[in-house]
Formats: C-alpha cells, structure tokens, sequence
C-alpha cells in the first residue's frame, strides 16, 4: 500500500478510460450479461417502437396531403357555387320585376272589374225592388181571398159538426135502448141457470150425505166387531196370567216353608260358629297386633331399601366422578409433562437461538436475531402462561405447585442471568467491531485508499461511540 501511495505522489496518471458507473463496478458477470440482454431487448423494443411511430407519421403526412387536395378541391366547388348563386340571384331579382309588373295588370284589371261588377249590382238592386213591390202587392190581393175563402169554410165547417152531434144522439140512443133490452135476456138466462144449478146442487148433496152414512155404519160395525176380538183376547190373556200366578204363589208357599228349615238349621250353624268366634277372637287380636308391628317393620324397610338405594347411586355417581378425575388427572398431568417438555425444548431452542445470535453478531445481523430473540421470548411466556392454566386445572396440592414453580423461576433466573451475559458479550463484539470498522475508515484514507472501496459498515447497536471496554454490564 505504500507504494502504491508513492506511485501517486510521483504523478504518474493511468491512461484515460471511460467512467463506469459504479453500480455496474459491484455487478457480477453473470448480472451484468442479465442487464445487457435487458439493455439489448429495451433497444430492439424501443426501435419497434420507433419504426412503427415513423409508419404511423408518414401515415399522418398522407393524411394531410388528401386533405389538403380535398380542401383544395371543396374550395373550387364553393368559389363555382358562389358563381351560381349569383346567377340565380340575378335571375331571381328579373322574375321579381315581371312579376310586379304582373301584380300591377292584375290589380288594374281587378279595380276595373269591381266598379262594373257594382254598377251592375245597383241595377238588379234596383229592378229587385220592383219585383219585389209588385209580389207584395200580388200576395196581399191572395191573402184576402184566402182569408175569405177560409171564414166560408169554417161556416160550412160548423154546420157539418153540428149535422154529426144530432146523429151521435140519435145512435147513443139506440145503443142505449138495444144494451138494454140485451142486459134483461142476459139477466133471465142466468136467473134460469142459477135455478138449475141450485136444483143439481141439492141432488148430489143429498147422494154424498147417503154415501158417507153407509161409510159410517160400515165403520161402526168394524169397530164392533174388532173391540170384540180385542177383548175376546185381553180376556183370554188375564185368564192365563190369573192362572200362572196361582201356580207361582203354590210355588212361593212351598218355597217359604223350605227356607224356614233352612233358618232353622243356619241359627243352629250361627251358634256353634259365634261359639268359634269366641274362641277364635283372642289369637286373632294378637295376629293382629303382630300384623301392625310388621307393617311398622315394612314401613321402616322400604324407607331403609330407598336410602340404600340412593346411597348406592350416590356411591355409583362418586365412582364415576372420581374415575372422571382421575381420567382428567392423568390428561391434565399428560399435558404438564408435554408442556413440561415443550418448555425444556424452548429453553434449549432460546438457548440454541442466544449462541446463534452470539455466533451471528460478529457478521452483523444483531438486528434481525434481536426481533428473533423477542419472538422467542413472547413465545415463551406464552407457554408459560398455558402452564400456569394448566397447573390451576389440574389442582395439584399447592405444595407441589409451589415447588416446582419455584425451580422454574430459579431455572429461568438462571436462563436470564445467562442471557444477559450474552447480550452484554455480543454489544461488546459490536462496538469492538464498530470501532474496528471506525479506526480502518480513519487510518486507511491517509495509505491512499479511500473509504468507499473498504466495503464495511457499522452494526446498528445502542452503544456509544466511547472506547472499547467501556460497555456497562447490565445485573
């Protein structure tokens, strides 16, 4: 390094080359072959692009030039209508002009027409007039004639219906006369037909009444003849009843005299059997009595067999429930021992992890196995938190409890202690590190070297620019 720094200060320049851009310098090969066929594909996409903006421009150009002829063309075609539109303007002001010249001969013609058309209107007014006077006057001499002729009319009018009133009288009055005669021989005819029905009449009441008598007399024998059967049998029937029951009451007597011999015989019966009650009453009572004490006994018995019987459900239930704890007693130790051993493999896992972080400090990566670090912490007071539910489930004697809490918080303590220790090792490895890193960037600048081509950097620690050895211990 020394003579390279020599070589500088002799002033001998290297040959002029082209500044590479120093990303490219820390490039590998193989990156760099990647970026040139990147470069090489952006450059034939880029002349794509460019070949097709050219087509599209000469595509524009010719665009232009047809628009620009059809502009060209349209302007010829509106200066030729220009040109017609003054023609026809031209013509169009002549036409107006005959036509005013037009409108006027009309107008003249018109006025010309009216003032004949109102002489001769005044004239056939005028003779009108006559006519008119000379049909009233005809009309008037026609009126009085048919006024004449009407007066005549009505005359003969009322001659006529005073001829026709007479003869209206004189027919009423023979209506009158024939409805009258005719209303007498209507009258008769009846009279005599009334008397005839009259006369019928009596004939078939006098039949029907001689008819419903020999009805009734047919009846009245039938009935006589019927009540007689009917008591003919009611008479025959209590003859037999009268009969049956002399029988019966025969019967009765005879029975009522045997029942007699049989009191007679059951009094005899009823004696001798008082006499065994007698007998018999004093051993009943104390059966009785012993019956009593035995129902007592069965009371008290079936009182006994239902306590029994619950005793031995409750003693069935208590089994069941005790074997139910002793069921969970061995889940609940199981999941101590798996909890137990998952502890003791995160301990050797965070143990394993501390020398890692030991180990990796040194190639600076501290930040990285810190956040590690702390992930594995909170992982572990997770499972420590799941231990302590288990040991609350489990209700273990808090004796036990106790103790082996106890060891585990020793045990952590330990583990912690430990972990301090080589936190406090590897923030000395850092700052001893940074501090190398530090003395080269300061120490290699003044051999000719600069302090980009070192190619370190510093570890993000929380210790401080101080000399080494000066990193408190954390107790």
């Amino acid at each position: 390094m020394g003579k390279k720094g020599g070589k500088k200060k002799d002033g001998k320049k290297p040959e002029p080359q082209e500044e590479i851009d120093p990303d490219l310098k820390e490039l590998s090969v193989p990156n760099l072959r990647d970026r040139i066929d990147a470069f090489q594909y952006r450059f034939v996409k880029i002349s794509k692009d460019r070949n097709y903006m050219q087509l599209e421009k000469d595509m524009v150009n010719r665009f232009y030039d047809i628009t620009k002829s059809e502009v060209k063309q349209i302007e010829a075609e509106l200066l030729d209508m220009d040109s017609r539109m003054e023609m026809l303007e031209r013509d169009h002001r002549v036409l107006i002009k005959v036509h005013e010249q037009k409108v006027q001969n009309l107008e003249y013609e018109h006025k010309e027409s009216r003032r004949q058309v109102h002489t001769d209107g005044e004239e056939a007014i005028s003779e009108e007039r006559k006519m008119h006077s000379d049909r009233v006057k005809d009309m008037s001499s026609e009126k009085l004639l048919i006024k004449k002729d009407l007066r005549e009319q009505q005359l003969q009018n009322e001659e006529d219906v005073r001829m026709m009133r007479v003869g209206f009288a004189k027919n009423l009055m023979k209506l009158r006369e024939n409805f009258d005669h005719n209303h007498q021989t209507l009258l008769q005819q009846y009279e005599q037909q009334v008397e005839e029905l009259k006369i019928d009449m009596e004939l078939r009441r006098k039949v029907e009444i001689h008819e419903i008598e020999e009805r009734k007399n047919q009846h009245i024998n039938d009935l006589l003849r019927n009540h007689q059967e009917a008591f003919d049998e009611i008479k025959a029937y209590y003859n037999d009843i009268t009969h049956d029951n002399l029988q019966l009451i025969k019967n009765l007597k005879d029975e009522i005299q045997d029942m007699k011999d049989r009191e007679k015989k059951n009094q005899k019966k009823m004696q001798v059997l008082t006499q065994e009650n007698k007998d018999l009453s004093e051993p009943l009572q104390k059966k009785l009595e012993e019956q009593k004490e035995l129902e007592e006994k069965l009371k008290s018995y079936t009182k006994d067999k239902m306590a029994l019987k619950n005793l031995r459900a409750h003693n069935k239930q208590l089994e069941e429930k005790t074997t139910e704890a002793k069921q969970e007693y061995r889940g609940t130790e199981e999941k101590y021992r798996k909890l137990d051993k998952e502890r003791e493999d995160l301990s050797r896992r965070f143990q394993k992890a501390v020398r890692e972080i030991a180990r990796k400090a040194e190639l600076g990566k501290n930040a990285v196995l810190e956040k590690k670090l702390e992930a594995l912490t909170a992982q572990f007071d997770e499972k420590q938190a799941q231990l302590t539910e288990v040991l609350t489930v489990a209700k273990l004697d808090p004796t036990i409890v106790a103790s082996v809490t106890k060891k585990l918080e020793q045990l952590l303590g330990t583990k912690n202690r430990q972990i301090k220790d080589l936190q406090h090792e590897v923030h000395q490895c850092t700052k001893a590190y940074n501090d190398t890193i530090r003395v080269y960037e300061t120490k290699l600048p003044n051999l000719g070297i600069e302090s980009e081509e070192i190619g370190f950097e510093e570890i993000q620690s929380a210790t401080s620019r101080m000399p080494a050895r000066l990193v408190a211990k954390a107790n």
